[in-house]
């Protein structure tokens, strides 16, 4: 969680618990970045999927900003979600250095959507630029890139399987 009201706090744990199927006291710090609210980290090793469900949930609490990771494993692709209000859930895939991976289909309908409306409408901003933007998220990187920062050197909370 990279910022949320103090109040959420339990909500994002009660959260973390639904999805992961295991208690998660989290450690809370002062976010800098944005006065007033806290963030927290967590590490989770857990089968291919959980981001994904784990950002849905967490959405519910429209206020915070936060970004999910998971990273690749024997068959499957790394993916990151990022949230923020006012922008909404971005997904993406990622390569094993983190880095985002724009597939080929992704980039076809770009062109295609390009092409459209060139022939449309002319002026305002150009629909391949705007296309990468939204894909590589940075919108989104914009907006929680300082809340990262503002995270940095924070306790993080290893939550382990039992049973």
């Amino acid at each position: 969680m990279l910022a949320c009201a103090p109040a959420l706090c339990p909500h994002a744990q009660f959260a973390l618990a639904e999805v992961l199927g295991r208690r998660a006291d989290l450690r809370w710090s002062p976010q800098p970045a944005l006065p007033g609210s806290v963030t927290s980290r967590c590490e989770w090793q857990g089968p291919a999927g959980t981001a994904g469900r784990l950002a849905s949930t967490l959405r519910r609490l429209t206020t915070a900003r936060f970004e999910v990771t998971e990273q690749a494993g024997p068959g499957t692709d790394g993916e990151r979600y990022s949230y923020a209000p006012g922008l909404g859930l971005h997904r993406a895939d990622l390569s094993a250095n983190g880095d985002i991976v724009v597939r080929e289909g992704q980039l076809l309908s770009l062109l295609a959507a390009a092409a459209t409306a060139a022939g449309a409408v002319r002026g305002g901003e150009p629909t391949v630029q705007h296309g990468l933007r939204a894909l590589l998220g940075l919108d989104w990187d914009d907006e929680l890139e300082p809340l990262r920062r503002g995270g940095d050197g924070i306790p993080v909370t290893t939550l382990r399987r039992t049973g």
